[in-house]
């Protein structure tokens, strides 16, 4: 097929794979409906380490550990600071894992195309079906699908086996996560159905009055002879009712794939935006002399984006500032194991934070990511690779011999979401920028080009980093300013310029090149986030603070296992600093209150920053100190702070240099509370109270129902408090934990970076009198017990329930 070059001014854009109903290929009562999906994450087994023979169908994996999906199975290992690639990695090794699944498809499915889709397995994996070789992946990011139908055995044991090698060193600079750690879906199809990422979908014209919605549907024959193929394609409006269709008709040759194009009109669209998140749906219907062959549900979202240097970022006409963060794939405690539920969580703490985008570093993430942001209303800044070297494929290939086909299946698997604004095929790739004859402006033109030729409704950037000729990077010498200095070749050679800490020269810059429009890729978490002030934000498309969340990996030497300036850390609680930003970020007004640690601060250096932290701490158990400095971060016109009733005093935001409210108090026991007003009235208030003695474990789960779908998950926050409920800041010990019932434990931690302890055991010792522990659903409904104990505290006991599947919110 050519690519498909199209230019229209507005994007309307679609959900990744088409929604299908998941369903059940492999119970007697398979085969219901044309297209049918079943969630393949069930009843594999595994083993760490190599096995030669396990590729063959009659291979005893009887002694394999059971698991389910999606499992990173380097999460469970042991940190060892001899690891090679111990900073990249976190000190948790990696090497060689094979899975094994038994399943049976029932007989009266005959006559169905077969695949098997992984939407990501890291890394280089094998892939057999009863002992035959389906393919090899090198790219851990990208998903894959293969056709298994000539080797699948209908109403017959078949057995799939997977290889998996993550045993070459600095594969990423960031913990990646070793097996099987995003979804397996089983699919089965009619020979004549819609393809793989088989929409396509544009709005060439928009207005308050209506939208043309533009419909490529690429419909492929697998039929020995030519076939009728009608397809009809409705669009539903967000409550389900059917507001256009089109219909059209083809003779599609054996074995050919044919592309439809449609175009349809949607009277008074409701526009997708990061206030009102709406999705429409199309779906797709291919009939064969009158007999429904395929149904194929695309859900998206009209919207309008514009980027130009007047204005920077425009959705549907009106000026918005992306107010966004870095985040890397993992998880956490679970590792990159792409649990929906936690990567949901991690962006309703994002929300809440007062952010609207989102920049996937550096890599693809898991497409539920997608999906998410599409119906929480996030701009996503969608990137593709980080260096242009082989480390993605484990160096065993260059990338100028993969990234063609690695970089059509993102665009393709990604296009039609309308939460992506923003397409990058790079990032801080030095050795290209510095060391290649022509500072890497050849590699950038063909990969724009590409993307351009793939997928034209979105611009296309690479960030860099050193920003400046002859590499001079950030502001490290006085002496050597670099402003003084040309930007890279590579600045104008990409639709968008993305710069790493380099904010400050955009006003410059654009004065002596006033085409150029410029997005803060990465911002220093230095000092709180008070680079903030120094972009011009008029004319730019926004900022991505770096980073917006610990991640494992990229640590700065041991015994610390991973990137901890992020403004939340590894368990999902948001440090104070955090709420400076929502200041900043947010609309909503509020105030909190955290107070300054005496203790020394750390400054480490990272990509050529400094990055200063003051310890900042949220509680008021300072004995021993007779006065404290703290801050009231807020976006409230005034605050006031009153001790144990008594008033402080108050003060003025528009006072406060860079919106940094300080105060000077003395300290005593009790309570102390902000109060915050706009206009004289109180609109948000906080307090802080006086810890007593470590008493009891108090367990706070972020829900009390799941789905009792094997996958959902609980996040429960483990507090050593007093007797009133103050948590103990300074409280130690290991807490025990037990879960019994529908549900068992998927990971703890205590967001302390230092820690050797493992992220899968049943037991955590508290940090800041906090610990996390994660539980996940069985697939059987019922009650789920939870209870944590630690000598000398009151035993913490919790019930959740796990809910017939669509019973759970």
């Amino acid at each position: 097929m050519r690519p498909i070059a199209l230019l229209p001014v507005v994007l309307l854009a679609v959900a990744a794979n088409g929604r299908e109903p998941v369903s059940s290929l492999t119970s007697a009562s398979a085969g219901a409906g044309p297209r049918c999906r079943e969630l393949f994450d069930f009843d594999w087994r595994f083993h760490a380490g190599d096995a030669p023979d396990a590729s063959q169908s009659d291979f005893d994996d009887a002694a394999w550990q059971p698991v389910d999906l999606p499992h990173d199975w380097q999460i469970a290992g042991s940190f060892d600071e001899a690891t090679p690639d111990g900073v990249a990695c976190g000190y948790l090794p990696h090497g060689i894992g094979w899975y094994r699944k038994h399943f049976t498809v029932p007989a009266n499915l005959a006559g169905k195309r077969f695949y098997l889709d992984f939407e990501g397995v890291y890394r280089a994996s094998d892939v057999w079906l009863n002992g035959q070789h389906l393919g090899k992946k090198l790219n851990g990011y990208i998903g894959f699908q293969y056709d298994i139908t000539p080797h699948l055995r209908l109403g017959e044991p078949n057995v799939i086996a997977v290889r998996c090698d993550n045993s070459a060193d600095n594969t990423s600079r960031w913990y990646t996560g070793s097996g099987i750690y995003r979804h397996v879906w089983l699919l089965a199809t009619d020979p004549l159905h819609v393809e793989r990422f088989g929409t396509y979908v544009t709005t060439p014209r928009l207005s308050d009055e209506s939208a043309t919605v533009r419909i490529l549907t690429e419909v492929r024959n697998h039929h020995t002879d030519r076939r009728p193929c009608e397809l009809v394609t409705e669009i539903l409006d967000p409550d389900g009712r059917s507001v256009a269709s089109a219909r059209a008709v083809v003779p599609v040759l054996p074995g050919d794939t044919f592309r439809f194009d449609q175009e349809l009109t949607v009277s008074r669209p409701a526009l997708w935006s990061v206030d009102t998140p709406v999705l429409y749906t199309a779906v797709s219907r291919i009939r064969e002399a009158g007999i429904l062959k395929d149904v194929y549900q695309t859900p998206f979202g009209i919207r309008e984006i514009t980027i130009n240097p007047e204005a920077g970022l425009l959705l549907n006409g009106r000026k918005v500032l992306a107010k966004g963060v870095n985040i890397h794939h993992d998880n956490g405690c679970l590792g990159a194991a792409a649990f929906d539920r936690a990567i949901k969580r991690r962006l309703e703490i994002l929300k809440a934070m007062g952010c609207n985008a989102i920049r996937l570093s550096h890599n693809p993430h898991a497409p539920a990511l997608l999906d998410l942001c599409d119906r929480m209303g996030l701009l996503v800044f969608d990137e593709a690779y980080d260096k242009w070297t082989g480390q993605f494929n484990g160096f065993a290939a260059p990338f100028e011999q993969t990234w063609k086909a690695d970089l059509l299946e993102f665009l393709r698997r990604d296009r039609n979401h309308p939460s992506v604004f923003l397409w990058s095929v790079g990032n801080e790739c030095t050795e290209q920028q510095i060391d290649s004859a022509d500072r890497g402006v050849g590699q950038l033109r063909e990969l724009v080009d590409y993307v351009h030729a793939h997928e034209p409704t979105r611009k296309v950037t690479c960030a860099l980093y050193p920003t400046r000729e002859d590499g001079i990077v950030y502001w490290m010498d006085p002496n050597t300013k670099a402003e003084d200095k040309a930007p890279t070749p590579m600045t104008f050679y990409m639709d968008v310029t993305s710069c790493n800490y380099m904010e400050q020269l955009f006003a410059h810059d654009q004065a002596l090149y006033p085409q150029l429009v410029f997005v803060a890729s990465e911002v220093s978490t230095n000092g709180a986030g008070r680079d903030w002030f120094k972009m011009d934000k008029a004319h730019n498309v926004g900022l991505f603070y770096w980073g917006g969340i610990d991640y494992l990996g990229e640590s700065f030497g041991w015994p610390n296992k991973a990137w901890f300036r992020g403004f939340v850390d590894l368990c999902g609680f948001r440090k104070s600093v955090s709420y400076f930003v929502q200041s900043l970020y947010a609309d909503e007004p509020f105030v909190r209150l955290a107070v300054y640690d005496t203790k020394p601060g750390s400054d480490v250096v990272w990509n050529d920053v400094k990055l200063t932290w003051r310890p900042i701490e949220e509680h008021w158990s300072w004995q021993g100190h007779a006065r404290v400095t703290l801050a009231t971060y807020t976006n409230c016109e005034t605050v006031e702070l009153l001790l144990n009733g008594r008033p402080l005093g108050e003060k003025r935001l528009a006072d406060c240099k860079e919106r940094l409210m300080e105060w000077d108090v003395p300290f005593e026991p009790g309570t102390l509370r902000a109060v915050g007003r706009v206009k004289g009235v109180v609109v948000s208030e906080h307090e802080l109270r006086t810890a007593g003695q470590p008493d009891r474990i108090t367990l706070v789960a972020d829900r009390s129902e799941l789905q009792a779908d094997g996958q959902d998950l609980a996040h429960i926050t483990v507090q050593v408090t007093d007797r009133d409920g103050v948590v103990v800041p300074s409280a130690a010990g290991t807490i025990r934990f037990t879960v019994t019932g529908a549900g068992h434990n998927a990971g703890v931690d205590n967001g302390d970076t230092m820690s050797g302890e493992p992220y899968q055991a049943n037991e955590r010792s508290v940090w800041k009198g906090k610990a996390l522990l994660v539980v996940r659903a069985a697939r059987k409904p019922g009650p789920i017990a939870i209870e944590a104990t630690s000598p000398g505290l009151t035993t913490g006991r919790l019930e959740l329930s796990a809910e017939a599947v669509g019973r759970a919110e």
